[in-house]
């Protein structure tokens, strides 16, 4: 069966902050509670495509090329294996038997869709670890590669990270379908990012804040942040991740130079954690409070598809 409500954020992450599946959500300036079915999702998000020769070497030129071995060889691989189900189809389009093509069509619908899930699962583990106060993972070599890889995945697989490439390269790009091109780009960029982070780890500290205040943290359809994002077109020249786990607690994935305290922090301290989640935010934020979201929505400009901060 087709899974045509493909989802870039996923329920389970989502689940602290429902009650019975259901979440409060602010959209176009108007709060309402959801089904989790609902929310942070488009119809064939995951879908394949099939890359022209160009767009490949494009990816390969831009990205693949300077990776380092075994990097390299597993990038090229999984590129190649992007590809394989639409050329397929293209292949076969004349002669195969019907059941054969609908096969075909239900993997190409589907398998971004199911591989988001099997990383999804991998992430649980550490999530369900780090609601319980335990970052212990993060000291051994074998989990803390898996965290960060799932972690990046995260990162990179949004419409708001999409959307955000796309403004800054257009639609085309040398005779390349920029969508079509990033839809296969965004998996490659998580592993590049998770290698990094990995390679870099002893520079960086995971911390887990507590939020004893009645502000709740919030999250939203980008749920995870650079801290040093900006706002101008030009790339942040620094990563720290701000990663909210449920309305009491929240995880920084910091340098470890920096002074975070691990000490439940102040409501002055969640807001401004808050107004960064909407200022990164793309359609949707997300909490557990109805009043919060109502109190916070002046924040975000209602006009569809533009959620940066009013200045």
């Amino acid at each position: 069966m087709k899974k045509r409500n493909q989802h870039y954020v996923f329920r389970a992450y989502l689940k602290p902050w429902s009650k019975n599946e259901k979440i409060y959500c602010l959209r176009d300036g108007k709060v309402f509670f959801s089904n989790l079915e609902g929310v942070a999702c488009e119809r064939f998000f995951y879908k394949l495509e099939e890359l022209t020769p160009r767009e490949i070497e494009l990816i390969d030129q831009a990205v693949i090329r300077s990776s380092r071995e075994p990097t390299k060889t597993y990038l090229r691989q999984f590129l190649a294996l992007y590809s394989l189900a639409p050329k397929m189809k293209r292949h076969f389009a004349s002669g195969a038997e019907p059941t054969f093509m609908s096969a075909l069509d239900e993997l190409i619908v589907n398998f971004g869709e199911d591989y988001h899930e099997q990383i999804e699962n991998s992430l649980l583990t550490f999530l369900n670890s780090m609601l319980a106060g335990n970052a212990e993972f993060y000291l051994d070599s074998k989990q803390a590669a898996k965290f960060l890889y799932a972690l990046s995945v995260q990162y990179t697989r949004t419409k708001q990270v999409r959307e955000a490439a796309l403004s800054q390269i257009g639609t085309t790009f040398n005779d390349c379908d920029t969508r079509r091109v990033w839809s296969a780009l965004s998996h490659i960029m998580a592993m590049k990012i998770g290698e990094s982070l990995y390679i870099d780890r002893q520079r960086f500290s995971l911390v887990l804040i507590d939020n004893d205040t009645d502000t709740p943290f919030i999250t939203a359809d980008q749920p995870i942040i650079n801290l040093h994002a900006t706002f101008t077109g030009k790339p942040p020249d620094r990563l720290e991740f701000f990663y909210p786990l449920s309305p009491q607690r929240a995880m920084l994935l910091v340098e470890a130079s920096s002074r975070i305290s691990d000490q439940p922090i102040s409501a002055v301290s969640v807001n401004s954690y808050n107004v960064r989640m909407i200022q990164n935010s793309h359609e949707q934020v997300f909490s557990n409070s109805e009043e919060y979201l109502a109190s916070v929505r002046h924040l975000v400009c209602s006009k569809p598809g533009d959620q940066r901060i009013r200045t």
